[in-house]
């Protein structure tokens, strides 16, 4: 099932900006590099970019260093808070990939 969800804030800069929208799928594989929705136990539903995997326990960065919350702060997510990959962006340069 596809989801679109409007992006709010700076933190994924250049990738994606205040008000692009995102389309996403229900991730089957959680590959380092692609971006996440993730429903984060403190910080809500955030967009972000899956570092790295470790075990059973994913690590996420912000693509924009000074306005992204920080790595240390999201900590370790369970796969089921991911709930979506985004697939396509929305916005003023029209539809893209990520």
């Amino acid at each position: 099932m596809l989801k679109i969800i409007k992006v709010s804030g700076d933190s994924m800069l250049p990738t994606l900006e205040d008000g692009d929208y995102v389309i996403t799928k229900k991730p089957r594989l959680y590959q380092a590099g692609l971006l996440y929705v993730i429903n984060h136990i403190d910080l809500g539903r955030i967009i972000k970019r899956l570092e790295k995997v470790e075990g059973n326990k994913y690590f996420f960065v912000g693509d924009n260093a000074q306005a992204s919350t920080p790595a240390s702060l999201i900590g370790s997510v369970e796969a089921d808070r991911i709930v979506g990959q985004v697939v396509r962006i929305i916005g003023p340069k029209g539809l893209r990939k990520p």
